[in-house]
């Protein structure tokens, strides 16, 4: 008999190396595929000598202006236009699945496989996701845009795993990604420097600066709107006496409205765009809302208007939620879709 065929994504990390070391492990036939994002990006010793050891094909697949149009220039936009986009968000949907899909296709593999913190399941027949094992890689939060059909080709083999048990099989496989440490940052961001000014520069999307204003009064000038995001505190470098929040940015006026009152920072109800639900409508069922990664899950209700957008009222207050963020729903740990947070 033999062994079915899937693809790896596999980008010289460890998570991607033990993922296709594992499918190895549990009788499959691998490729790996490493999607280049960046043009002239080097070639990695680190992933060509794991796909060595593990004596697999690695199958480079070319996507650099597609990442570069879908994903960065599409978030600097959102954040010359003041809001807090998710680029990770964007980028598994638009980009990261899609060509992973597009790239097995090409070579007639049906299933593919990731590195991702996830889980996924088959209920009455359709499939899921839910939270991984390791809460503190769950990372069901960024993969809510993929819809039951692209579930029902996809698979995560660290989804019950914790990170110290995949750098263990890493490190007993002798794989040399093992001591590799992880990225903290976003793939594009430069060490040091906020995500819109790296972005804003790689995009050359023009500046809107401004004015801080609190209380009607300016109370000093900003190099960007594209720096700042609601709820922040860190860098304004305006002496106000007392600690000072963004409260909201203008992308008409370069404004950026501030508040010394943290409970002028919380949200009763909010706006969500581009609702996108794994198996396409509205489910039935208790949801909790995650405004932001790392926050915890908040319970409540939803009620759907024109356009596909829907209001969502948690059940207690939200500090700081942010237009162009993510509003992932939830049902426990079983992930039911999510949208683009819009207006607050």
């Amino acid at each position: 008999m033999s062994k079915p065929s899937v693809a790896v994504a596999m980008s010289g990390g460890v998570d991607s190396a033990v993922a296709a070391y594992l499918a190895i492990r549990a009788g499959n036939k691998v490729t790996a595929i490493h999607l280049k994002m960046e043009a002239g990006q080097p070639e990695d010793p680190v992933l060509y000598e794991c796909c060595r050891m593990l004596d697999i094909p690695l199958i480079e697949h070319e996507c650099s202006r597609e990442f570069f149009e879908k994903v960065l220039y599409a978030s600097a936009c959102e954040y010359a236009a003041g809001r807090t986009p998710n680029p990770c968000c964007q980028c598994n949907k638009v980009l990261k699945f899609a060509e992973l899909f597009k790239a097995a296709d090409k070579l007639g593999i049906g299933h593919v496989m990731t590195g991702h913190y996830v889980n996924r399941f088959c209920d009455d027949g359709h499939y899921y996701l839910s939270k991984g094992a390791d809460s503190g890689k769950d990372q069901s939060y960024f993969l809510y845009r993929l819809t039951g059909d692209e579930l029902a080709r996809v698979s995560f083999p660290l989804g019950n795993l914790h990170k110290e048990e995949v750098r263990r099989i890493a490190a007993e496989a002798g794989l040399p990604c093992a001591v590799r440490k992880d990225s903290q940052d976003a793939c594009f961001q430069i060490p040091g420097e906020c995500c819109g000014e790296t972005l804003r520069r790689r995009c050359q999307v023009p500046v809107k600066k401004g004015r801080f204003i609190h209380n009607g009064k300016v109370v000093g000038r900003h190099d960007g709107i594209h720096r700042y995001t609601l709820g922040q505190r860190q860098g304004l470098n305006v002496a106000l006496g007392v600690p000072a929040y963004i409260r909201s940015i203008s992308a008409k006026n370069g404004n950026i409205e501030l508040t010394t009152d943290q409970n002028e920072l919380m949200s009763k109800e909010f706006t969500v765009k581009e609702v996108s639900w794994v198996h396409g409508c509205l489910p039935q069922l208790p949801l909790t809302v995650k405004v932001r990664y790392r926050s915890p899950g908040v319970e409540c209700d939803i009620e759907e208007v024109a356009d596909g957008r829907i209001v969502v009222h948690p059940v207690r207050e939200l500090r700081a939620v942010t237009p162009g963020q993510a509003a992932v729903f939830y049902c426990e740990d079983k992930l039911l879709g999510g949208g683009v947070i819009e207006n607050v």
